[in-house]
């Protein structure tokens, strides 16, 4: 059984997210009142500073940080307005900053491109009649539609479309899950991987019933190890990370040490994992 991340694995986060950024420096400038070409300068070196040290940038989700803030351009943003914000000294009141960033979040998405990873269609063709899922923090319309979107024929993957599990909430830590431990120490990192993910979890839980399978028949793809595959691994599952030029270094070392984890750079590498 296979379950795919979507956004970021068979699509190419970096070139979705492109006029993402730029429609969101454009606002950060707007609010701050400082000049567009010194607010690409400032996100420049911000970037620079959180992809030199991505243990001490995180993405910060209730106090608790959920994932590494280089992965993909979405999270990248985030210290970004915030080390703008604080060189000016606005939005200092922590509840109004957060609001806004939500904000700048769902009006600059919708500037987002599609943009599938090379072999993404021939991937999901080769998928037909399998036990293949899709589980993903974007929401499910979207994602039905960008896999519409890469048919060649009418209806050809709507045997995909309507496996799509959307706001799988990844990100969401729940203390009172005391059923998995609630941390994994990977060496290099100087902090805890967070494992209590409720609500990702019953999400697969549900979907392996449905299908009569365990975690130990289970391969999961995700291009964000810590949001898509250290639960899956921690409960028995093989994973695989769809590595890029922004996964910190400590991840590719762990997955390539352990026995069942895979470091992948291409869609093409996957029907290989499933034999």
């Amino acid at each position: 059984m296979l379950i795919l991340d979507f956004d970021g694995t068979v699509t190419d986060a970096e070139r979705e997210g492109a006029p993402y950024r730029t429609g969101y420096l454009e606002d950060l400038a707007l609010l701050t009142g400082r000049p567009l070409d010194e607010v690409h300068q400032r996100a420049d070196a911000i970037e620079a500073e959180v992809r030199s040290d991505p243990d001490n940038h995180g993405w910060v989700f209730q106090g608790r940080v959920v994932a590494p803030a280089v992965v993909d351009p979405y999270l990248r943003i985030l210290p970004t307005a915030r080390g703008i914000f604080d060189v000016g000294g606005h939005f200092t009141r922590s509840i109004d900053r957060e609001r806004l960033l939500e904000l700048l979040y769902k009006y600059n998405y919708q500037k987002t491109d599609t943009a599938f990873r090379p072999g993404a269609y021939e991937l999901l063709a080769s998928l037909a009649g399998t036990a293949v899922y899709v589980v993903t923090n974007s929401h499910t319309g979207p994602v039905q539609d960008k896999i519409r979107a890469l048919a060649r024929t009418d209806g050809e993957f709507d045997w995909l479309r309507g496996r799509v599990h959307g706001r799988a909430q990844k990100y969401v830590i729940d203390d009172g899950f005391t059923e998995v431990d609630a941390e994994l120490a990977i060496p290099g990192l100087g902090r805890p991987v967070l494992l209590r993910r409720r609500r990702y979890h019953d999400a697969i839980a549900r979907l392996l019933e449905s299908e009569g399978r365990s975690w130990s028949e289970l391969l999961v793809v995700g291009d964000i190890f810590e949001l898509d595959l250290a639960l899956p691994l921690h409960q028995g599952a093989r994973v695989a990370l769809m590595a890029n030029d922004f996964t910190p270094g400590y991840e590719l070392d762990f997955l390539a040490a352990h026995p069942r984890g895979h470091v992948i750079r291409s869609l093409a590498e996957i029907p290989a994992l499933l034999g």
